[in-house]
């Protein structure tokens, strides 16, 4: 019996897991919005490319993406015109996606030894 149940136990958890790695795919060529300051922030991501657009378009980050999986990626930070900003041309950020629940995705963050949660929402195609 409750060998039984460790199998089922880990066959849910497998199939839990899969359901949040088939709707990663959420990711993949869409545009979102984050808020930072009170701020709304344009992401968007095409392929292996991000850009985030801050202050109405007036200042970007621009990076490379290197997908680990559909849930868990890198982000290289190639260009920036965003005054005051930290981190060099070449940083390596990671990103783990922990949740997707219709046009939210959850997810951490990791640089430099922080980490810090996050959450997007999916913009609609006009």
């Amino acid at each position: 019996m409750k060998k039984s149940f460790k199998i089922l136990t880990l066959l849910g958890v497998m199939m839990l897991m899969s359901f949040t790695a088939d709707k990663c795919f959420i990711l993949k060529n869409n545009t979102f919005t984050y808020r930072n300051s009170k701020k709304d922030v344009l992401v968007i991501f095409k392929e292996n490319k991000h850009v985030e657009y801050h202050n109405d378009k007036e200042h970007y980050i621009k990076s490379d993406i290197e997908w680990v999986s559909n849930c868990e990626y890198y982000l290289i930070i190639r260009e920036c015109n965003l005054p005051n900003f930290p981190f060099k041309m070449g940083t390596k950020m990671h990103i783990v996606v922990d949740k997707v629940s219709g046009k939210k995705v959850y997810y951490t963050s990791s640089l430099g030894g922080r980490s810090w949660e996050g959450r997007m929402t999916k913009v609609k195609k006009k």
